[in-house]
């Protein structure tokens, strides 16, 4: 563990509201405060990508509180056919299908 890392994070921390979103060096990654829980904070990051105008391009990202996730999360995203699942959705872009249906089949 990076004991300088941990002093930066608390210290910045302490400046920071709840849900309150914090920039970091590297890009599309933001430190969150969440509300306390007893007397333990809550810390998360965010993994919100960044646009052409350096502006995140969710208005929400994925919230990740501890390594493990982001390894699940990657896993998921590393999948050959999501490509391709969302290769076809851009192409059906515009197109209307609003009908509540079951379970797809990837």
């Amino acid at each position: 563990m990076d004991s300088q890392l941990e002093s930066k994070i608390k210290e910045t921390l302490e400046n920071v509201k709840p849900w309150q979103r914090v920039p970091t060096s590297l890009e599309g990654v933001f430190l969150i405060k969440a509300p306390t829980r007893g007397d333990q904070e809550s810390i998360m990051v965010e993994i919100n990508p960044l646009d052409e105008f350096g502006r995140p391009i969710k208005r929400r990202g994925i919230f990740i509180q501890q390594k493990m996730q982001l390894e699940r999360f990657l896993e998921v995203m590393q999948k050959p056919r999501l490509m391709e699942f969302l290769e076809t959705l851009d192409s059906m872009a515009g197109s209307a299908g609003k009908e509540k249906v079951g379970t797809l089949e990837i």
